[in-house]
C-alpha cells in the first residue's frame, strides 16, 4: 500500500487515482495521527496493508518534516518520497537532509507518478 500525505485535497484525489490507474492500492493521510494508523496497519473498513511508499506533499508545512520522521522512525526501510515547490530550495533540502529517500520539484513528480506508484506499489 502506497500512503500519500499532501495539503491539497484536489491533488491528494489525482495521486489516489492515478494509483487506481496503476492498480496499486492507496490511501491518504492527512495528519500525523492518520499516518501512525496507516502505518500501523489499524483495520478501518478500507484496504488497509504494509506501508511500501509514503508521498509527502512539503506544503503541509512542518508536519511534512514530522511525517518523514515518523515514518523513517517507525520503519527506515520504508521508501519516503518529498516533493515541492521548484523554488522551495531550502525545504527540498532539508528533506533529503532528514531522510528522504527521493526529493522531487513537483512539476517531476507529477510527471513521474506513474511510474513512482508502479515502483514502490509494486503494480
Amino acid at each position: 500500500m502506497i500512503v500519500y500525505c499532501c495539503a491539497d485535497m484536489i491533488f491528494s484525489t489525482r495521486i489516489g487515482h492515478a494509483a487506481k490507474d496503476v492498480g496499486v492500492t492507496s490511501r491518504p493521510a492527512r495528519d500525523t495521527a492518520m499516518l501512525d494508523l496507516r502505518l500501523e496497519q489499524v483495520d478501518d473498513g478500507k484496504p488497509n496493508g504494509p506501508v511500501r511508499a509514503v508521498l509527502i506533499d512539503l506544503d503541509l508545512g512542518p508536519a511534512a518534516m514530522e511525517m518523514l520522521e515518523r515514518v523513517k522512525a517507525f520503519d527506515a526501510s520504508i521508501p519516503v518520497v518529498c516533493f515541492g515547490a521548484h523554488v522551495a530550495t531550502d525545504l527540498l533540502s532539508e528533506a533529503r537532509e532528514r531522510g528522504a529517500d527521493e526529493v522531487l520539484p513537483r512539476g517531476q513528480f507529477v510527471a513521474e507518478l506513474p511510474e513512482l506508484l508502479a515502483r514502490y506499489g509494486g503494480g
